[in-house]
């Protein structure tokens, strides 16, 4: 425990002395948000109906671009296989990795949300919710995400099949997050919430074993 507390605690460092990985995260997110606010028009009734659907699909698809950003430089300079011989399990080293990737998506959207809610006509209570249904899906999009960039390394000259490949198991996510009514939450079925923390709970496992094994093949 206290191994994996250290490199928690080196995974943290690096993400916020180096704030590359946040701003290329944030920077791709505001953008793509702006030009879909753009393309749609003025209209807040549109807008608004439409703002849970765009915001899960552009954080997928910001994820799946940045999530690469978070092991290919330990990839390179043989850092993976560094941290293995001091100690360091490969199971330590991927969830070490997933804890400062969501934390750096968390901190991203803590201002990303609210200001997007605020361009598309959402009010403070439907904001709240929206950041409930973020915090129940993000761990699970960030688990995946981290699959999905340590099976690239595998496969670097091939993207598309690692897109066909990840990409369903995204869509479940995406769908229960973004049907969720975020204007009428205190009368509507909180299924979705429990769905989504299911996923989690299913996925975590899943995503050790998967992550282990492909870190152990990074370093053959």
């Amino acid at each position: 425990m206290k191994n994996f507390e250290i490199l928690v605690k080196r995974e943290l460092k690096i993400l916020f002395v180096s704030v590359k990985h946040i701003l290329s995260y944030s920077s791709f997110f505001l953008l793509v948000f702006l030009l879909f606010a753009f393309s749609v028009g003025p209209n807040l009734k549109i807008l608004s109906s439409i703002y849970l659907p765009i915001l899960f699909m552009i954080i997928l698809f910001s994820l799946i671009l940045t999530s690469e950003n978070f092991i290919d430089e330990d990839f390179k300079n043989g850092c993976f296989k560094e941290l293995q011989f001091l100690g360091f399990s490969p199971e330590q080293i991927f969830l070490a990795k997933s804890f400062s990737m969501f934390s750096s998506i968390i901190f991203s959207n803590f201002f990303l949300i609210p200001l997007t809610s605020l361009l598309f006509g959402i009010n403070f209570s439907a904001t709240i919710t929206v950041f409930y249904i973020f915090l129940l899906s993000s761990p699970t999009l960030v688990l995946l995400s981290l699959i999905s960039a340590l099976f690239s390394l595998q496969i670097k000259r091939n993207k598309f099949i690692q897109f066909i490949i990840v990409m369903p198991f995204f869509i479940p996510i995406v769908i229960f997050a973004s049907s969720t009514d975020i204007f009428n939450y205190e009368n509507s079925n909180n299924e979705n919430f429990l769905i989504l923390f299911g996923f989690f709970l299913i996925t975590l496992p899943i995503s050790i074993i998967i992550g282990k094994l492909l870190i152990k093949e990074t370093n053959q």
